[in-house]
């Protein structure tokens, strides 16, 4: 997943490769990929490229990466410990060589009803196997570490928790003057409510369009939506489309696509609110780089997301347009005195999320195989 601009799994493997590979300077690392990675993303002098094929996009040809690529480099690299970043590690693999699991969700498990058959067939064959065979799991959060005890029978005390960390170097507040300018190039200086991440149904994107509806009948102050992303799948697709197209102030919606690091940034500065009202999430960075922006968000009361918000963030029924709207029109019409309060309290709840912290988890599981 290292293909810029970098999304959730990308990030977390770009920023967890910076800082472990230095730590593991005596050792060599061997970063498999599937095909040849940009030069940003070579972390130190141990670090052995190897790009072996099938490029693997679709998921027959992550079965044959992980079940006869992979297996072909163990055995001739012999390495000590198999680290998957993505949470996989098949029988192929597993019975070879140790393998540590970092594991980012099971939203598959939660919520099948969003994945075409065969990925989701796919993901429940590979996982369950995977951490079933592990001889190491680590969870993102508690509520990932729940899911794994109750769906798969995993014993907590052998799963420890190493959150998804936070970059405050590269997400962190900007002046007001900064924001003012950035409102005045993405909606001509009219507040705005920022949705980043995927279009997909677990994202739960429709039920935020339907909200914006009622959220105006409330709140008759100039507003924007901004929408940074893309469709993850052609799942939706149509009743996005739909939804949109009835949209009363569909005129309001600002579509930005992909954008870089620094103009995400921006973009979470000039922000009023982010709106963040997913079904499922094993982390949520939106929410934690939106608080370490010190812009105010509204997200669910579901999953790990109440883990990521804190008591910084409003919180909605996800499943009620009518709930995230409230939310919503609070969080806009917030007193000045509280809402300061409240991106200070954000701030300061972010500062848990540390890479750092998240890496030297990693670098022990890692260790106790050498």
């Amino acid at each position: 997943m290292l293909v810029p601009p970098l999304e959730g799994l990308g990030r977390f493997t770009h920023e967890v490769s910076q800082r472990l590979l230095p730590l593991l300077e005596e050792n060599a690392v061997y970063m498999l990929f599937d095909r040849r990675p940009q030069p940003t993303f070579y972390y130190g002098a141990n670090q052995y490229t190897l790009v072996i094929p099938p490029p693997a996009r679709h998921w027959t040809l992550y079965e044959v990466w992980y079940r006869l690529s992979v297996p072909w480099v163990l055995r001739r690299y012999r390495p000590k410990v198999f680290f998957g970043t993505y949470g996989i590690a098949p029988g192929p693999i597993a019975r070879r060589v140790p393998t540590v699991l970092f594991v980012h969700d099971i939203a598959f498990e939660r919520h099948p009803e969003f994945l075409p058959a065969d990925w989701r067939t796919y993901y429940r064959r590979a996982f369950r196997e995977s951490t079933r065979l592990a001889s190491f799991v680590i969870a993102n959060s508690e509520s990932v570490r729940r899911d794994l005890v109750e769906l798969y029978g995993l014993v907590p005390e052998k799963i420890p928790i190493a959150y998804n960390g936070i970059n405050t170097s590269l997400f962190h507040p900007l002046e007001p003057q900064e924001r003012d300018a950035i409102r005045a190039q993405v909606s001509r200086g009219v507040p705005y409510v920022l949705y980043v991440g995927s279009i997909h149904p677990r994202k739960n994107f429709v039920r935020l369009l339907r909200a914006y509806e009622l959220l105006r009948r409330m709140y008759r102050e100039p507003l924007r939506l901004v929408v940074v992303g893309r469709y993850l799948f052609k799942k939706g697709s149509r009743e996005v489309e739909a939804a949109y197209q009835r949209l009363r102030w569909k005129e309001e919606v600002i579509w930005q696509g992909v954008v870089s690091d620094a103009e995400l940034v921006r973009l979470y500065n000039g922000a009023a609110v982010v709106a963040y009202p997913s079904l499922y999430e094993g982390f949520g960075l939106p929410v934690g780089e939106a608080l370490a922006c010190g812009t105010v968000v509204v997200t669910s009361h579901v999953s790990s997301l109440p883990e990521v918000g804190g008591d910084a963030a409003f919180y909605a029924n996800p499943y009620d347009e009518a709930d995230i709207a409230r939310a919503l029109y609070e969080a806009l019409t917030e007193p000045p005195d509280a809402r300061a309060a409240r991106i200070q309290k954000g701030l300061q709840h972010v500062r848990r999320f540390s890479w750092e912290v998240t890496v030297q988890k990693i670098a022990t599981a890692l260790r106790s195989y050498f």
